[in-house]
């Protein structure tokens, strides 16, 4: 019967030692428990240990210890996600290459649609020049070269400022 007692009383020790356990303390907790006795830092401590922690990260792939935390919680689900980044980066290139060669097409069709303007426009003052019409010749000729080059001095500011 001695002997189950002390097998208990063992058992409490080292039940005690385990909650007696020295917790490191991290470098930026130290200033602020420093004052504190030395159990009452190690209940804190314990506590903090015992809080899990969050963690966050960019991108639409996690870390790799999270990562593979997902393998244990769904089966391949670190394959998944990684299927799942794949496809989202096929998808926002896919988007981009559209995006890009209808701004490219636009633009030639803009240019193709102000040359053909111009040169109406100064056909129209040509025209309106060689019968007699000379003033209203002049500040339609005067007028259609001012918003052309107004138009692609504009352009050239907005594009630079896009690209700042």
């Amino acid at each position: 019967m001695k002997q189950k007692t002390e097998q208990t009383v063992d058992k409490k020790d080292a039940s005690k030692k385990d909650d007696n356990a020295s917790v490191p303390m991290p470098k930026e907790l130290e200033p602020v428990l420093k004052d504190l006795p030395g159990p009452t830092q190690q209940k804190i401590l314990k506590a903090f240990k015992s809080v899990s922690i969050h963690q966050s990260f960019s991108g639409p792939i996690p870390p790799p210890n999270i990562l593979k935390g997902y393998n244990d919680v769904v089966k391949d689900g670190a394959e998944r996600i990684m299927s799942m980044a794949e496809r989202q980066s096929n998808h926002r290139i896919t988007l981009e290459d559209h995006a890009i060669r209808e701004e490219l097409r636009q633009s030639g069709r803009g240019q193709i649609f102000g040359f053909v303007l111009g040169i109406v426009g100064l056909g129209l003052a040509t025209y309106l020049a060689i019968y007699g019409h000379e003033v209203i010749a002049g500040v339609f000729g005067t007028t259609t070269i001012v918003g052309l080059v107004a138009v692609f001095v504009i352009g050239k500011k907005a594009q630079k400022q896009e690209e700042e």
